[in-house]
C-alpha cells in the first residue's frame, strides 16, 4: 500500500464529513424508528445503514488500492473487486429478506442514507453558492 496516492485533503475531509453526517443520520432514524415505528422497523433501518456505509469504505478501500497498481492491472482490479463486493451485497440482501424476514421498508431507508446525506449536502452546497 506504499505505491498509493494520497487523497488530497479536500477529498479527505469531504469523504469525512460525508460519512460523519451519515451515521448521524442513521443513529436518528433508528432512534426514530424505534420510537414511532417498531424494534423490525428500526433494526431493518439499522442494517441497511451498517451495509449502505460498510459497502462505501470498501469501495474506497478498494479504489485506493486500485489506485497504487499499474493502469492494466488496476482496471481488472476494480472489475474483480466490484464484482466480489456486489455478490457480497447481495448475498447479505438475500439473507436478510428471505431467512431472517426483515422489514424491507425499513432496510430500503437505511441502505438510502448516504444518498440522501449527498442530496443534501449538494442542495446545501448549491444555496450556499447561489446556485
Amino acid at each position: 500500500m506504499s505505491g498509493m496516492t494520497p487523497e488530497p485533503e479536500n477529498d479527505q475531509h469531504l469523504f469525512r464529513t460525508l460519512t460523519a453526517t451519515s451515521w448521524i443520520l442513521l443513529a436518528l432514524l433508528v432512534g426514530g424508528g424505534w420510537l414511532f415505528g417498531s424494534q423490525q422497523f428500526a433494526t431493518g433501518i439499522a442494517c441497511g445503514g451498517l451495509l449502505a456505509l460498510g459497502n462505501t469504505f470498501w469501495l474506497k478501500r478498494s479504489i485506493k488500492q486500485a489506485m497504487g497498481l499499474e493502469p492494466r492491472q488496476a482496471g481488472r482490479f476494480a472489475v474483480a473487486r466490484y464484482v466480489v463486493r456486489l455478490a457480497v451485497l447481495a448475498g447479505v440482501l438475500y439473507l436478510l429478506i428471505v431467512k431472517t424476514g426483515i422489514d424491507i421498508i425499513g432496510l430500503v431507508i437505511g441502505l438510502s442514507v448516504l444518498v440522501i446525506v449527498i442530496i443534501g449536502f449538494s442542495l446545501y452546497r448549491a444555496a450556499r453558492n447561489g446556485g
